[in-house]
């Protein structure tokens, strides 16, 4: 891959002995351990590369392709929502949230009014105590027991 190091090995049946490397069958350099460093590779490099080693002989020849470098490319910006998306999100939220808040709270009444099986509150007055009959002799034609019924 472009700018990467690539290294040719002339390895003989022995050991590394000193090598002429060729690219397109032109000299290069000699490298007197066998192996030879391309250091950040580009593409003008890229051709058909041997070896020639004096008491060996000549290794066949290996292409070497180079490739470029992926490109990267950055994420694309985060938009901001559009007004319209904004306006029509509160339109939601000021029409909606009081109807759901309303409706729970209609549920709610609905739910602890009295069923009817209740017995009503009921309220009986008694006759007065004898202190206070002397006051009520003019009332004796009245009903002295009242009884009110509450229904809730």
């Amino acid at each position: 891959m472009e700018g990467d190091d690539v290294t040719l090995h002339c390895k003989t049946e022995t050991s590394n002995l000193p090598a002429d490397f060729y690219k397109d069958g032109s000299l290069i350099r000699t490298e007197p351990a066998g192996h030879m460093t391309i250091h950040h590779v580009s593409r003008s490099e890229e051709g058909l590369y041997k070896c020639n080693s004096s008491s060996h002989g000549e290794s066949p020849s290996s292409w070497i392709s180079v490739t470029g470098k992926p490109t990267t490319t950055a994420p694309p910006p985060v938009s901001e929502a559009p007004p319209q998306l904004v306006f029509t999100l509160v339109c939601h939220l000021v029409v909606f949230c009081p109807y759901f808040i309303s409706t729970l709270l209609m549920v709610s009444l609905y739910r602890h009014r009295p069923t009817g099986n209740d017995p009503p509150v009921s309220m009986v007055m008694t006759q007065p105590i004898q202190a206070e009959q002397g006051l009520d002799d003019d009332y004796d034609d009245i009903i002295t027991s009242v009884t009110t019924e509450h229904h809730f």
